[in-house]
C-alpha cells in the first residue's frame, strides 16, 4: 500500500498525524478531539523514526506528556501515533509533574530564568512523631500552595521526591516572591495541627538564575543545591563551628558539596 487509506487514518483510535514532506500535516479525528487544531511543535515532525516523548497542548491550555511512535511508510509519507502518558510523569501523591517530567521539559526547552529548589523543614521529624499519613498531608499542602502560585507567575512546579520540590519560571524571581508562600504554607500546617516548632519556617528554598548560575538544568540545580546546603548548615550552627575550626587550622572554608540525591537526576 503506497499511501495510507483515508478511512483507516481517520478512524485510528489514538491521536495521529500523517504527512508527506513539503505538504501540510493531516490530523485525524482522535487528535482533533483531544488536542484541537492548534499548530504542532515544529521539531515534532523532524524527529527520526522510533519512540519519542513530547508535550502537546489541549484546547483548555493543559500541556500533556505524550509518547509519539513515529514511522516512515513504504511510500515515503510519515505517520505519528500519540499516546497520552501524563499519568506516568505525575507524582501519584501530590499530582504534580515528577522528575521525569522535569527532565523532559528540560530537554525540550532552554534553561528557565529562575529555578527554585525547596525542602520541607522537619518532615522527617513529623513522620516519626505523627506517622507517614500526616507527612503526606503536609506534602500535598505544599504542592497546592506552589501550584496555585505557579499559575499566576507563570511557573511550573515539580516534585523531585521525598521532601524536595523544584519550581521553574521563565521570569526572574526573587526571594520576596517565595516569602508569602512560606507564610501561606505555615497557615496550612497550622490548620493540619502541625506543632509550632515544626512549622517555624515551613520550607527552606534557594534560587538559581540563568545565565548567571549556568545555562543548563544541571547547572541551576547544582547552584541551588549548594545554596540550600549552606542555609541548612548555617541554621544548624555548623557554619560557625566549622569556621572556628578552619581558622584555627589556617585553612579556607569549603562550601558543602551538592546532595547527590538531587544533582544525579540530570546528567550534563
Amino acid at each position: 500500500m503506497k499511501h495510507m487509506d483515508n478511512d483507516l487514518f481517520e478512524h485510528l483510535p489514538l491521536p495521529a498525524v500523517y504527512w508527506v514532506t513539503g505538504h501540510p500535516a493531516r490530523l485525524n479525528r482522535a487528535f482533533v478531539r483531544v488536542f484541537g487544531h492548534g499548530p504542532l511543535p515544529a521539531p515534532l515532525l523532524e524527529r527520526p523514526d522510533g519512540a519519542h516523548h513530547t508535550r502537546l497542548t489541549t484546547p483548555n491550555g493543559e500541556r500533556r506528556v505524550c509518547r509519539m511512535l513515529l514511522r516512515t511508510l513504504p511510500g515515503g509519507e510519515r505517520l505519528a501515533v500519540l499516546e497520552d502518558v501524563q499519568a506516568y510523569h505525575t507524582d501519584p501523591l501530590t499530582r504534580l509533574p515528577d522528575r521525569r517530567a522535569l527532565l523532559l521539559d528540560a530537554a525540550d526547552a532552554p534553561a528557565p530564568a529562575t529555578l527554585a529548589l525547596l525542602d520541607i523543614d522537619g518532615l522527617a521529624a513529623l513522620n516519626r512523631r505523627s506517622g507517614q499519613a500526616a507527612g503526606d498531608q503536609v506534602l500535598c499542602a505544599l504542592a497546592g500552595v506552589l501550584a496555585h502560585a505557579a499559575r499566576n507567575w507563570p511557573a511550573q512546579v515539580y516534585r523531585l521526591g521525598g521532601d524536595s520540590f523544584v519550581l521553574c519560571s521563565p521570569q526572574r524571581l526573587q526571594p520576596g516572591h517565595l516569602h508569602p508562600l512560606q507564610a501561606a504554607f505555615g497557615g496550612q500546617l497550622a490548620t493540619l495541627g502541625v506543632p509550632g516548632r515544626l512549622r517555624r519556617s515551613a520550607f527552606a528554598f534557594a534560587l538559581a538564575h540563568a545565565p548567571h548560575d549556568g545555562t543548563t538544568l544541571t547547572d541551576l540545580l547544582g547552584a541551588a543545591e549548594r545554596r540550600l546546603g549552606r542555609q541548612r548548615w548555617t541554621r544548624r550552627g555548623g557554619l560557625a563551628a566549622e569556621l572556628g575550626h578552619l581558622l584555627r587550622q589556617g585553612r579556607p572554608a569549603q562550601s558543602p558539596a551538592p546532595d547527590p540525591r538531587r544533582t544525579h537526576l540530570v546528567t550534563p
